[in-house]
C-alpha cells in the first residue's frame, strides 16, 4: 500500500489546491486583490494566491487581515440576479411563474461579464411572455388601471409604473422616448400600444441593471476615489440586498425625500426591513447557501443516496426533506435571536414523518409538515449535526470521514489540502474493526499523511453518525466508534483533543478562523463582491463582535449597510 490508494479517494472528496492556511503575507502588494466583479463566483486572485472557483464568492474562505483604507472595485451597472429578477417580478407585477415554470429557471445562469447574445434573446422572450401574461390576466392593474384609450392613461401609467421599474423617477428623456412608442405607421391598438409599453420597460437596461451614475464626492472621502450615492441608488442597494427585490413605498419616499443620505436612517430602514420576514427570509436563506456551500455546483450537498437494504431509515421521502429542514434551522438561528455559536451549538431539529426515524424518534408522531423539536445536545449540536450535512457528505454505503473532514477544513477553517496525484490503486485488505481503523491505515503513507492528519480528525470525531445521519455507537465492521481525536485548527494554531461530536461542535463555534471565514462570506454576499483588502475592516470588526456570546446574527446584514463602501462606490470603475 503506498500513496495511490488513498489519492483516488481523495479526488472523489474533491479537495482542492494549497496545504496550509491561506492569509496575506507582508511581500504581497495591493495590487492583487482581484476585488471586481459581482462576487457570484469565479476565481480571483489575492496577493499572488488563487482562489478556487466554485467556493460561492471566489474563494472567500481566504483568511485577509490586513485592511487598507478606500474603497474596493464594484461595478457601476450591476445586473439583477436570477433571484432577484424573479422576487422583482413577483413585488411588480404579481408574476410567480411563467408556463408552469419559475421565473429564474428561465433565465441563464448568473454570471459576470456583458449580457450574451443568448441571455438577451431570453430576456426578451421571458419579458414578451410576461408581458402578455399580466395585460390578459388577472394582475393587469399592476401595470396599468386605467383605459389606455383614454387621454392621458398612457402617459400616468408610464410615469407611475417606470417609478417602481427604474427605482426612480423617469428623467424627461426617458419619458418622451416610452411616448414615441406609439407614432408608428400603422397606428397600434390602445392595448397593443399599452402591452409593447410593458415589454418596453422589462428590456429596458434600466430595469435589467442596478446603475449608479451619481457624480458627488462625499465630503469623508479619504483616497479620493469616492462617489456618494443617490438616495435612489441607496434605495436600490438596500432593497436589492435585504429583499432581493424593490424598494416598497416607505423606502421610495424616504429616496423621493432625498433622506437616505446618512447612516443612521439607513441603517433604521434595514432594521425595518429584516423583520419583514416573508421578504428577507429568501435574502438569508440565499447567504447560508453560499457559506455552507450548498449553491457550489461542485460541492456534495443533497446529491449523495444511500443504500436502502443498509440503511431502511433512507428513503427519497426523507432525502426529499433535507433541503427544506436545513433551511428551517438557519432560519430559527437567524430569527430567534441566535448568535453565532447557536450556528454549531443549537439543539432545534425540524422533523417530519419522513425523517423523524433519523433522528431516533417516532414518526408517529408526526405528519407532513416539518415540526421544530429539540434533541439531545449530547447527539445533535448544531447544522453539522443533522442529516442534511451528514447524509450529504458521505458514500453510497457508508460514512465518508474524508469528505466531512475535508468540508469543515476546506470551508468553515479555510485550510487547503493539495491535489492528489490522479493514479489509483487497489484498496487495503485486512481484518479492519472499524472505518476509522481502516482510513488510517489507508492514509498512513507520508505523502497522504501530510494533510490527512489535518482533515481525518475531524471526520473521524463525526463517525458516530451513520452514512444517513442516524446516530450509532458501534462501527458497520462490528467495533466500538471511537470519537476521540486531536484537530488542529491551521498553520500556527494548538492542537486540541476532543472526545465527542459535541466537543467538535464547541471548538469551532468559538474558532477565530471560522468567525472571519463567516464574516467574509457575508462582506461578499452583501456587497456583491470578491474579497479584497479594502474590506478587511469591516470583516475585521464584524468577526469580533461575532465571537460575543450576545451578539444576534440579525443584526449583520443591518450593520454591514454602515460601511462607507455600502452608499459609496469608486469613481471610474465598470
Amino acid at each position: 500500500m503506498n500513496q495511490r490508494s488513498c489519492a483516488a479517494l481523495l479526488v472523489c472528496s474533491g479537495l482542492l489546491a494549497g496545504c496550509g492556511l491561506w492569509s496575506n503575507d507582508a511581500e504581497n502588494e495591493r495590487g492583487n486583490s482581484g476585488s471586481g466583479g459581482t462576487g457570484e463566483g469565479g476565481a480571483s486572485s489575492h496577493g499572488g494566491v488563487t482562489s478556487p472557483a466554485g467556493s460561492g464568492f471566489g474563494g472567500e474562505s481566504i483568511i485577509i487581515e490586513r485592511c487598507i483604507d478606500g474603497l474596493p472595485v464594484t461595478s457601476q451597472i450591476p445586473r439583477l440576479l436570477n433571484r432577484q429578477y424573479e422576487a422583482v417580478m413577483r413585488d411588480l407585477l404579481g408574476v410567480t411563474s411563467v408556463s408552469d415554470s419559475r421565473v429564474s429557471d428561465l433565465l441563464v445562469g448568473d454570471f459576470d461579464g456583458p449580457i450574451s447574445t443568448a441571455a438577451w434573446q431570453i430576456y426578451q422572450d421571458v419579458g414578451e411572455k410576461i408581458a402578455r401574461m399580466v395585460m390578459t390576466g388577472p394582475n393587469r392593474s399592476k401595470f396599468i388601471s386605467c383605459d389606455p384609450a383614454q387621454a392621458g392613461c398612457l402617459d400616468d401609467t408610464i410615469k407611475t409604473f417606470g417609478r417602481k421599474a427604474f427605482r426612480r423617477p423617469l428623467s424627461v428623456d426617458e419619458l418622451a422616448r416610452f411616448q414615441q412608442l406609439g407614432k408608428t405607421t400603422p397606428a397600434p391598438t390602445a392595448e397593443e400600444l399599452a402591452e409593447t409599453t410593458l415589454y418596453a420597460f422589462l428590456v429596458s437596461p434600466s430595469f435589467l441593471m442596478l446603475p449608479e451614475l451619481a457624480t458627488d464626492k462625499p465630503a469623508n472621502d479619504i483616497v479620493g476615489t469616492g462617489v456618494r450615492l443617490s438616495s435612489h441608488e441607496v434605495a436600490t442597494r438596500l432593497s436589492m440586498f435585504v429583499w432581493g427585490s424593490i424598494p416598497d413605498d416607505q423606502l421610495n419616499e424616504a429616496a423621493d425625500k432625498d433622506a437616505l443620505q446618512d447612516k443612521e436612517a439607513i441603517l433604521a430602514q434595514a432594521k425595518r426591513m429584516l423583520l419583514v420576514k416573508e421578504k428577507a427570509t429568501p435574502m438569508l436563506e440565499a447567504f447560508h447557501q453560499r457559506w455552507t456551500h450548498i449553491d457550489d455546483a461542485s460541492g456534495h450537498w443533497y446529491k449523495s443516496r444511500h443504500d436502502t437494504a443498509k440503511y431502511p431509515l433512507y428513503s427519497d421521502k426523507a432525502s426529499a426533506i433535507m433541503p427544506a429542514e436545513m433551511n428551517a434551522f438557519f432560519d430559527d438561528v437567524m430569527f430567534g435571536h441566535g448568535t453565532f455559536k447557536d450556528y454549531f451549538l443549537s439543539t432545534a431539529a425540524f422533523v417530519n414523518q419522513d425523517n423523524a426515524a433519523i433522528y431516533g424518534l417516532d414518526p408517529k408522531g408526526f405528519g407532513s409538515d416539518l415540526k421544530r423539536v429539540e434533541l439531545d445536545a449530547m447527539q445533535r449540536s448544531g447544522f453539522l449535526t443533522r442529516a442534511g450535512f451528514l447524509s450529504s457528505y458521505a458514500n453510497y454505503e457508508s460514512t465518508s470521514p474524508f469528505m466531512r473532514g475535508t468540508f469543515i477544513s476546506l470551508n468553515l477553517l479555510g485550510i487547503e489540502i493539495p491535489t492528489p496525484s490522479p493514479t489509483a490503486n487497489t484498496l487495503l485488505t485486512g481484518d479492519y474493526k472499524t472505518n476509522r481503523e481502516y482510513l488510517t491505515a489507508l492514509t498512513s503513507p507520508p505523502d497522504c499523511n501530510r494533510c490527512h492528519a489535518i482533515l481525518n480528525p475531524f471526520g473521524f470525531a463525526l463517525e458516530n453518525y451513520d452514512a444517513i445521519g442516524a446516530w450509532q455507537t458501534v462501527d458497520p465492521r462490528g467495533g466500538a466508534i471511537d470519537a476521540a481525536v486531536t484537530i488542529t485548527s491551521g498553520s500556527g494554531q494548538p492542537s486540541k483533543q476532543i472526545s465527542s461530536p459535541q466537543q467538535l461542535m464547541q471548538e469551532l463555534a468559538s474558532l477565530p478562523a471560522v468567525q472571519r471565514i463567516y464574516a467574509q462570506s457575508w462582506v461578499s454576499f452583501a456587497y456583491g463582491r470578491k474579497p479584497s483588502w479594502e474590506d478587511q475592516c469591516v470583516v475585521g470588526a464584524l468577526a469580533a463582535k461575532l465571537a460575543s456570546d450576545g451578539y444576534e446574527l440579525l443584526s449583520v446584514p443591518a450593520e454591514l449597510t454602515q460601511a462607507e463602501s455600502f452608499s459609496t462606490r469608486a469613481r471610474g470603475m465598470l
